[in-house]
């Protein structure tokens, strides 16, 4: 707790800071858009264009474990009309939510309510409360939600700018047409197939995976990284389900997952969950899962 003070209260001076000065400096056409995390503002510009600018608080790159708040975030912040967050991701709980109490002028969007959010640690994935894994943020990696959230987005916007609603409504059914498109083809190509597991360094595919019928085992261990004895237990799951691909995102070191494929004969593959560019890295990944359960033999 003694860190987490020393963490705040200077976040807090800033906070107070630009409360008293960013909005008078605010330019009266500036519409501008906070964001968590850079697949909301690829949802957001498919539907808005260029009308708005949006603030990405977590830049590309970065762990949302462990990325800070800076300065320059802060007074887009407080310049925003608007704040979409994902609901549950570390960076969200330690730093925007208690700095966003204190800005009563900026209305929060938390794209997680009403969903059914589910535990990340393994399989298909389970109730949220039930699991000592925590919740899984990745929400916007299930197609299905990912329409929930364009819907939010749509429908916030046309209220915030009415006289683009027109505008709006025309590159939001444009968007819905690309999301059912690839969830049809994820549908397609993972309905037919045998033995639909994987191994993922991080739990970030719980929705994917509940979406599709798929198993996810993590690698990590309770957020941890993992113990020998998971390892083992891990390898040995992978030997037993034939398992011969691990995913690993590009915000965590592959070491465990490089030593598990060693020891199983697998190939580790880098995937993004944070990709600006959610519609192309979601198609990869259906490739991925393609080529590698339509080539995969079992003995």
């Amino acid at each position: 707790m003694k860190s987490l003070k020393i963490i705040t209260t200077p976040l807090l001076l800033v906070v107070l800071f630009f409360t008293l000065t960013s909005c008078q400096h605010k330019r009266e056409n500036q519409r501008l858009v906070s964001v968590s995390i850079l697949p909301q503002k690829y949802f957001i510009e498919r539907i808005a264009g260029d009308y708005l600018q949006i603030n990405v608080m977590i830049p590309p790159g970065m762990n949302p474990a462990t990325c800070d708040l800076n300065s320059g975030q802060l007074k887009k912040l407080y310049d925003s009309d608007l704040c979409f967050t994902i609901g549950n991701l570390p960076f969200e709980l330690t730093h925007l939510y208690p700095t966003v109490k204190n800005l009563p002028h900026l209305r929060v969007v938390n794209h997680s309510e009403n969903i059914k959010l589910l535990s990340g640690g393994c399989g298909h994935g389970h109730d949220a409360g039930h699991e000592h894994g925590g919740v899984d943020p990745h929400i916007w990696l299930s197609p299905r939600y990912a329409r929930q959230m364009a819907d939010t987005i749509y429908e916030v916007l046309s209220k915030q700018y009415p006289d683009q609603q027109e505008t709006f409504e025309t590159n939001y059914r444009a968007f819905i047409g690309e999301i059912d498109s690839l969830a049809t083809r994820a549908a397609q190509v993972l309905g037919n197939k045998k033995d639909k597991v994987f191994l993922i360094y991080h739990p970030a595919l719980t929705y994917w995976a509940a979406d599709y019928g798929m198993e996810q085992i993590s690698i990590e261990d309770e957020g941890k990284e993992p113990h020998p004895s998971h390892l083992k237990k891990i390898i040995d799951t992978a030997r037993e389900k034939h398992i011969h691909i691990i995913f690993i995102q590009s915000q965590f070191d592959a070491g465990s997952a490089e030593s598990v494929a060693r020891q199983i004969g697998g190939q580790v593959m880098s995937f993004d969950p944070l990709a600006e560019n959610w519609t192309a890295e979601l198609h990869r990944l259906i490739g991925i899962f393609d080529e590698y359960l339509e080539n995969a033999t079992y003995e």
